[in-house]
């Protein structure tokens, strides 16, 4: 949230993490009200843009583990084709020649592909080759011996379901994968017309998303939480302000006024929900398990007596603070 989106708002209507931010600032280092709303705000730049650079890193670390499910998926689909009995092979062939020579090749037609390949592989639903398609594309579903004591009326409805599980994950590809595919797709018909099977577009398919998972990405989003800090740092050494961590041989829990401000206003932005400044903790954790010894016995069993990790772990670490004040150079606030 911007310090301007607040504007219309009294301090006391603010979020509980940013009038604390803003207490650090007046209450204990005495700032003025211009200095306070300049460090505020900047501050509040500096976490949305980390806060943005989070969101991609996690919706790229996203896109990376579908295309290699999907890949894996396909490749599996075309081994599997090859152990088909000849019948149901072509039967499948057929169809996916059919859906194909319907040019042109777009999402539409390759939602209508994955439904004709998953449906045909559960016209036999207890064959071998189809239950480890089945197993491949539904996410813990059961051994292959407990599907084969399943009825055929079941199992149909089980591959209906992983075929809509299959469209979904493909409809989660970025808009660049899914054009590659129908670009190599409507290549693979237009050259080969009817010499082209089924075990030859699956393999296509695992080939192109094989490709485009090369690209390398990180899931480590310490770096970002670092950067942010450093920009902080930056912005109080602008207003005179000395950015330090600290510790009290006395109390663990202790955090500079630094570190304590970094955190809150980046809490503000990514998990305005936690409540981990909220009060003493200990007593919090008192007063949870007080609640749970209250429980009947059956539902004590399913709660746990802690508080959630977003409750306790803070985003902005020590090791992020001691890596960003140990930098020599510092990053600019987008």
């Amino acid at each position: 949230m911007r310090l301007r989106d607040l504007s219309h708002l009294t301090i006391e209507q603010w979020p509980s993490q940013l009038k604390m931010a803003r207490g650090i600032l007046v209450e204990e280092l005495n700032l003025q009200k211009e200095t306070v709303g300049k460090i505020l705000n900047d501050s509040l730049v500096a976490a949305h843009a980390c806060a943005q650079q989070m969101d991609q890193s996690a919706l790229d670390l996203f896109q990376m583990r579908n295309r290699k499910k999907l890949r894996k998926t396909f490749a599996r689909m075309a081994r599997c084709l090859k152990r088909l009995p000849a019948s149901q092979r072509r039967a499948i062939d057929g169809e996916i020649h059919t859906n194909l020579h319907q040019m042109p090749i777009d999402a539409e037609r390759i939602e209508t592909l994955i439904e004709t390949l998953v449906v045909g592989f559960g016209k036999r639903p207890k064959g071998k080759p189809s239950l480890t398609v089945l197993r491949a594309v539904i996410p813990g579903a059961p051994s292959a011996k407990v599907l084969t004591e399943t009825s055929d009326a079941r199992l149909r409805h089980r591959f209906a379901k992983a075929a809509a599980l299959l469209q979904q994950d493909y409809a989660a590809l970025p808009a660049t994968d899914q054009r590659d595919v129908e670009v190599v797709l409507t290549a693979l018909v237009q050259e080969r017309r009817d010499t082209f099977n089924t075990v030859d577009v699956c393999s296509t398919l695992a080939h192109v998303l094989e490709s485009n998972t090369r690209v390398k990405v990180s899931s480590v989003a310490a770096g970002l939480t670092t950067d942010y800090v450093t920009n902080v740092a930056r912005i109080w050494r602008q207003h005179g302000l000395r950015p330090s961590r600290a510790t009290h041989p006395s109390n663990a829990a202790y955090r500079s006024k630094f570190h304590r401000f970094v955190d809150l206003v980046l809490m503000s932005v990514v998990d305005p929900w936690s409540k981990r400044h909220d009060g003493n903790q200990a007593e919090t954790l008192t007063k949870l398990r007080e609640v749970r010894a209250e429980l009947p016995g059956d539902i004590r069993r399913l709660a746990r007596p802690a508080q959630r990790r977003s409750d306790v772990e803070w985003l902005v670490s020590e090791d992020h603070v001691k890596k960003a004040l140990a930098q020599k150079t510092t990053l600019q606030t987008p």
